[in-house]
């Protein structure tokens, strides 16, 4: 660990654009630009000054911060004005009962809970028509809610009748403010979260096209070689692991939730690091460039294909950094990596900032970096050392009786427990602003699949994306899902696996409580240990 170097020049700026993506929306869509222009200006000057004057180094990692949050700025206004210039938003002053649609599926419907029979999708309208005015062309997007939809794929583009809800500022505006400019009466999160109930059954008027086809080309390969599984287990993770298909709400997938494991169903860097492995692997005889070029293909197409999941993009973008890292001859650094993907990402799509995936998955990474690695490095040192010293049960175990064996176990459980704690503490927050309870029995059920969940993805991309007969590996990867899922049921009915704990502000005020006590009493009865490694810092200017 000496030679670890953190880099946190970046660190600022991801911090900055990040609260300036989660609060900027909710202020009157007339201040942002002014508060996007003062953040330029501001970082424009500070860097004008660095060049004349010798300051220190922090001074540009404030400038950076400041230009990102102008970035953040500019792309919210940019964004709600172009919707704001929308007939159908023009329209939009009130609830609207009853709005002719045609619509593209960017999300497929899906139940959000087991007990209901209301689905969840996401349309981008292409044309909207109020009784008894003509259609209009549009591009607002809507988070529609109904019951008995099919599952139309990604890309599918409907006919459909839908209910807006109002516009939670508009609702108080005037008959006089019906013409005026919505930027002038709402914020952009009214613009940009727009829910609604579709009213009638959908008719479909074109199919996928381009990717989406591709992808429900890819669906329907691997629902066709999974029914010579005959594993609803398989049915149910296979299709989420590699394509991101999650399935409707069941008494399977609150399983997963209860038992901890339910990040293994949605696309995030684990599968992207798993699937780059098996890229690497194929392509060991290549070239190092050609290598490069075959993992960055592989980014590139697999976010095509899937779609603009925040988790997956960021992801990908890690990816990509680390990739252009190696191609210079550098060694990439996770942490930094990590940091301009949240500025990127931030900047491209604001909304990611008030994702609560994008959190999880932020903060699950973070973890992983900071605290898990080094945590992982110290386990395997005090492994090696007390194999040395030879004195102890567990030394005579690792340097008399199956010394190779023990080890690589020993090594391989710590580093998955390491890991699986670290993250699940790190998200806990998140974890709370969806649902009350903390899951207390994560780490066995991530240590007890952990052997299975790279073979399964490996193997279902193998299904997925090779034109082959999978019957055998079909069967021998529903064995997998079903012990998956024979270890979600098992630690799902222990009544202890959910710790009861409060859900939104109030849960995590008290988580916030218990780990500054905890910390205090940490610091109190153990000494100060010192951090060995070097951490990065901006140069004084000239």
């Amino acid at each position: 660990m000496q030679g670890r170097i953190l880099d946190l020049r970046l660190t600022p700026a991801a911090i900055i654009v990040w609260l300036g993506a989660w609060l900027l929306p909710a202020l009157p869509l007339a201040w942002v630009p002014f508060i996007g222009a003062l953040a330029l200006g501001g970082a424009v000057l500070l860097l004008l000054v660095s060049y004349w004057k010798v300051l220190p180094g922090i001074i540009l990692g404030c400038a950076l911060a400041l230009g990102a949050l102008g970035g953040v700025a500019v792309s919210i206004s940019q964004a709600a004005r172009v919707i704001a210039a929308d007939p159908l938003a023009r329209a939009w002053q009130g609830q609207i009962d009853k709005v002719q649609a045609i619509a593209e599926v960017e999300t497929p419907p899906r139940k959000y809970a087991a007990e209901s029979d209301q689905q969840i999708t996401q349309l981008r309208l292409l044309s909207a028509r109020l009784p008894p005015a003509p259609a209009v062309k549009t591009g607002l997007k809507v988070v529609a809610f109904g019951q008995h939809l099919p599952k139309y794929p990604r890309g599918t583009v409907v006919e459909t009748v839908l209910q807006l809800e109002k516009p939670s500022r508009a609702g108080r505006s005037n008959a006089g403010e019906s013409s005026q400019d919505l930027t002038t009466v709402i914020s952009a999160n009214t613009l940009l979260e727009i829910p609604g109930r579709i009213i009638a059954t959908p008719k479909v008027r074109a199919g996928p096209r381009g990717a989406a086809a591709l992808k429900q080309k890819f669906a329907a390969r691997l629902e066709e070689k999974l029914v010579a599984a005959d594993s609803p287990a398989a049915a149910t993770l296979l299709p989420a692991m590699i394509l991101g298909i999650r399935a409707d709400a069941s008494a399977d997938t609150e399983a997963l939730k209860t038992a901890g494991i339910v990040h293994i169903t949605c696309v995030s860097g684990m599968h992207i690091s798993v699937l780059l492995s098996l890229v690497a692997l194929l392509s060991a005889g290549l070239k190092r460039r050609w290598r490069l070029l075959s993992c960055a293909s592989l980014l590139v197409g697999y976010c095509l294909l899937l779609g603009s999941s925040p988790s997956l993009l960021r992801a990908a973008v890690m990816g990509m950094v680390a990739l252009l890292a190696l191609a210079r001859g550098r060694e990439p650094y996770s942490f930094t990596a990590l940091e301009i993907a949240i500025i990127g990402l931030l900047i491209f799509e604001p909304g990611f900032g008030a994702d609560t995936g994008f959190l999880l998955s932020v903060s699950a990474t973070a973890a992983i970096v900071l605290v898990a690695k080094p945590l992982e490095e110290r386990l395997q040192k005090g492994i090696e050392t007390a194999k040395i010293q030879g004195s102890g049960r567990i030394p005579l175990l690792l340097t008399r009786k199956y010394p190779p064996f023990f080890r690589k176990f020993l090594s391989a459980f710590l580093s998955v427990s390491a890991v699986s704690l670290v993250a699940q503490l790190a998200c806990l927050p998140g974890q709370l602003l969806i649902r009350p309870g903390i899951n207390t029995l994560t780490v066995l059920a991530n240590v007890a699949i952990a052997p299975v969940v790279t073979l399964l993805i490996w193997g279902g991309a193998c299904l997925t994306f090779l034109p082959l007969p999978g019957t055998l590996l079909a069967k021998i990867l529903g064995i997998g899902c079903t012990w998956v899922m024979v270890v979600a049921r098992a630690l799902a009915s222990n009544r202890l696996a959910i710790l009861p704990w409060p859900a939104g502000g109030p849960g995590i005020l008290a988580l916030g409580i218990v780990v500054v006590g905890l910390t205090y009493i940490y610091r109190c009865y153990f000494p100060k240990r010192k951090i060995n490694g070097n951490v990065k810092a901006w140069p004084q200017s000239r």
